[in-house]
């Protein structure tokens, strides 16, 4: 089975590149928030933690030694909004534990340092919370070793809050230089394939028409593309079956020409001769010459006859007269007349009937054509001795019908000649017409009419080879069941 593309359409095509440009874009909105903008933002919460340290831990050297927890949370409190909206922790630390926080903490709030140099502070409730040191300084209050901590918790990642806008001023001339770039190459495909499209269409206009798109997309470029190429396709076979035609054309007025010819040629020297007072004819000469003038004009008529005959058949200006009949009695009566003929050639013609009867619907006349342009042509051909043999059966093949079969032992035909048989004014190069023709020779029609009245039935015609030599001619015509 032949597979063909699933159809689809652009539509989806320029949707799904769309789609995946912007997702390609929030990923590197993604990367970039990553990679620079928060090792920047990071690095700035530091410095400026770093600054407020210095600050911070000189303002606690100045202040009075009994200064209160609550006192001293206000002035790290204070600070704390001086860094700004900063998810920051400032802690005052000393060996016993916090001293004061921002914000303020709770009693029996314990910060410890982590191995990896982080720290964590733990809650009387047992909850702890991993802290991230921006900066620390020592603090010399005279009331033993203190040290100023600036952290912030360790959260879990989430989107930068106060940076959104400019991440997304970021990411805008990104995203439009990205959709530009896939609009670009959608672009550039489009145009690819609509030059091969004007390709095609140029070489078809220039007389080209073996040039071929295939593309197989299944978008709507590909299945116009899929119907400039079966319009070529077409037009190929059109023009070689127009080129093939005229060709026969050619062929059948020459070989007209021809036929037409050779019997006025023949008739013009008779008369000559006759004429020719310088000539002297005897009576029994020109009885002869007569006889010959007669005879070529009888060919010349019949030749005609046949030409107009499978002229009209061709063109269907012969209507079929159809009617039931038995082909088995009308083939018999046929072969009866012209039975005394083949004893005279010195043939034997037998006839096998393999069914009783063979009721079809079918012009008689026609049926009867058939039978004696088939008889017509062995008589020409068959040398003397010959044995001709007929016979109807049923029809063996996919068709349901009956068998008309004539088979001769005469020359025969070339196997590379049997398709050409039924060709108008065939005539084999082989050992058929080496041995002459009775009759003063056919028109080199009747085979013709014979398959063009089959054909016009419905059935089909064929010649087969015989061995060791021979020619064997199957006529099959379907079945007509009688309508009540």
């Amino acid at each position: 089975m032949s597979s063909r593309p699933r159809r689809h359409s652009l539509f989806w095509t320029i949707a799904g590149l769309l789609l995946l440009t912007l997702a390609l874009g929030t990923l590197l909105q993604a990367l970039v928030a990553e990679a620079v903008l928060r090792p920047l933002e990071n690095r700035e919460w530091r410095s400026r933690a770093e600054s407020a340290a210095v600050v911070l831990a000189s303002d606690l050297a100045r202040d009075a030694r009994g200064a209160s927890r609550t006192v001293l949370d206000s002035t790290l409190y204070r600070k704390r909004l001086e860094l700004g909206d900063r998810p920051a922790w400032i802690l005052l630390r000393a060996d016993s534990g916090v001293v004061a926080s921002a914000p303020r903490g709770r009693e029996g709030d314990d910060v410890t340092a982590l191995p990896d140099g982080r720290m964590a502070i733990s809650f009387p409730s047992g909850e702890s919370l991993r802290l991230e040191v921006l900066a620390r300084r020592p603090v010399s209050r005279g009331t033993g070793h203190e040290e100023l901590l600036i952290v912030r918790p360790i959260l879990p990642r989430r989107a930068l809050g106060a940076s959104a806008m400019r991440i997304t001023v970021l990411f805008l001339p990104i995203g439009l230089v990205a959709s530009v770039v896939a609009g670009l190459l959608m672009l550039r495909l489009l145009v690819r394939r609509l030059r091969g499209l004007e390709a095609l269409a140029a070489r078809v206009t220039a007389g080209d028409l073996s040039v071929r798109v295939q593309d197989a997309s299944g978008d709507e470029i590909g299945r116009l593309a899929e119907q400039l190429d079966l319009m070529t396709a077409s037009l190929s076979a059109a023009r070689s079956q127009i080129e093939a035609t005229s060709r026969q054309r050619r062929q059948l007025f020459a070989n007209i020409t021809h036929e037409l010819a050779t019997p006025l040629t023949s008739i013009r020297g008779y008369a000559e001769t006759m004429l020719d007072p310088g000539v002297a004819v005897t009576e029994s000469e020109r009885t002869r010459y007569m006889r010959g003038v007669l005879e070529e004009s009888r060919r010349l008529d019949r030749l005609i006859h046949d030409l107009f005959d499978l002229a009209r058949l061709e063109a269907g200006a012969t209507p079929l007269e159809r009617e039931r009949l038995d082909w088995v009695a009308l083939c018999r009566n046929t072969i009866q007349r012209f039975e005394r003929r083949f004893t005279d050639a010195g043939l034997r013609l037998q006839w096998d009937e393999r069914v009783a009867e063979a009721w079809v619907q079918a012009d008689g006349h026609r049926l009867e054509e058939v039978l004696e342009n088939l008889l017509a042509n062995v008589l020409r051909y068959v040398p003397d001795g010959g044995t001709v043999n007929l016979w109807l059966d049923r029809s063996t093949g996919a068709m349901r019908g009956f068998r008309l079969g004539a088979s001769d032992d005469g020359p025969g035909v070339a196997p590379e000649e049997l398709d050409r048989v039924f060709d108008r004014f065939y005539r084999g190069t082989g050992a058929r017409v080496s041995g002459g023709s009775r009759d003063g020779g056919g028109s080199g029609l009747g085979l013709a009419i014979v398959r063009e009245i089959i054909e016009r039935h419905g059935g089909v015609v064929r010649a087969e080879g015989r061995e060791p030599h021979g020619l064997t001619i199957l006529i099959d015509i379907p079945e007509r069941e009688e309508r009540s």
